[in-house]
């Protein structure tokens, strides 16, 4: 066993794989594994990157034809862009299962896993660990993969930037709605990637 690996890694990967399906665990194991290296890289905690990566779906445990009304019966507030489009609540509900289920009790953890669909205002470091480690993980084959994955283990913060300019073309080029947090979060990077320096 790679000595990165959360002491409960095989409990923890064991229920994951009750419960989600082949390619989202496959999935799961490749963030969990690109967040390590990256923690790694910029000097982040290397065993809460591992269980925030291997983590961060846990929310689609509930299909997305159930997770609205399985969201309503955990007391969770849903949005209504979140109930136009319920895939955006798995990781609000995983915040719950990772605490529930897994016993999650890190602050950092469970935000990562809160904010690794549209990221947030002043992610910590595993925040945007994660949140990146979840678009370049070694299975995407999208084209721009390869410039970002350059970009995630340089500058991380631009990484993140570049990450929302694409999602958010391809969002629009398909005719979908953006969702409000994703155009909050691409317009603070942008400018905290570009302010001027004292």
């Amino acid at each position: 066993m790679h000595k990165y690996l959360p002491k409960d890694f095989l409990k923890i990967s064991s229920k994951l794989k009750e419960n989600l399906d082949e390619e989202r665990f496959a999935h799961s194991l490749n963030v969990m594994n690109e967040s390590v290296k990256l923690a790694q890289t910029y000097g982040a905690n290397i065993e809460d990157a591992a269980i925030a990566g291997l983590l961060h779906d846990c929310g689609r445990f509930f299909k997305t034809d159930v997770i609205a009304e399985e969201t309503k019966k955990l007391g969770i507030s849903i949005s209504k862009m979140e109930k136009a489009n319920p895939k955006l609540l798995h990781s609000r509900v995983g915040v719950y299962i990772a605490r529930k289920v897994f016993g999650i009790k890190k602050k950092d953890i469970l935000n990562s896993i809160a904010s690794h669909t549209y990221g947030r205002e002043k992610m910590s470091l595993l925040e945007k660990i994660v949140y990146i480690a979840d678009h370049i993980e070694k299975d995407r084959l999208y084209k721009e993969v390869h410039m970002l994955r350059k970009l995630a283990y340089t500058n991380i913060d631009i990484a993140i930037l570049k990450s929302l300019d694409i999602t958010i073309v391809h969002l629009i080029k398909s005719g979908r709605p953006l969702f409000e947090k994703t155009v909050t979060t691409r317009n603070f990077f942008l400018w905290m990637t570009n302010k001027p320096k004292s």
